[in-house]
């Protein structure tokens, strides 16, 4: 299994901060959107993965990381891996622009959009994971629990 870090990059209004994935032969045409993030190199600590795929996904320097609030774990044809487990950290910013500092589009992320609470819970996009609503609503009122909690992956 790949082990993956995510951010749940949250602003002082309370909306989060999406990229948008999308490549040729996923199920979902119009791609989706999740919180950013990527893998753990074999040199990194999750936090310093996390630290450094802001910077390069985001331009985002110095974040405020609060702690792990889940865990997901997916079965997926990859390379080298039989699947990924994603721990998604909540992080606190005010709004900023990301500048990112990588070719997002080689790895298959073709925009980044932030989004209010009301806006993930219209569900008019896929958003992963695919139940995002109810995972922001919980980390909103609740902040970072004890340790992540496990998801369910949602077809």
């Amino acid at each position: 299994m790949r082990q993956a870090v995510r951010a749940l990059v949250v602003d002082d209004d309370d909306h989060v901060l999406l990229v948008h994935f999308r490549w040729e032969g996923l199920a979902l045409p119009d791609g989706f959107w999740a919180c950013p993030g990527g893998g753990i190199e074999p040199d990194e600590d999750a936090e310093a993965a996390l630290r450094r795929e802001l910077v390069e996904e985001l331009g985002l320097v110095d974040p405020d990381v609060r702690g792990p609030v889940w865990r997901l774990t997916r079965m997926m044809t990859m390379a080298d891996f039989d699947g990924q487990t994603d721990v998604t950290y909540l992080v606190r910013a005010p709004r900023f622009v990301p500048r990112p500092q990588v070719d997002l589009a080689a790895e298959n992320v073709h925009g980044l959009r932030w989004f209010s609470p009301q806006e993930v819970a219209a569900g008019e996009v896929a958003f992963s994971p695919r139940d995002l609503a109810v995972h922001l609503a919980r980390v909103l009122a609740d902040g970072v629990p004890e340790r992540p909690r496990e998801i369910a992956a949602l077809a």
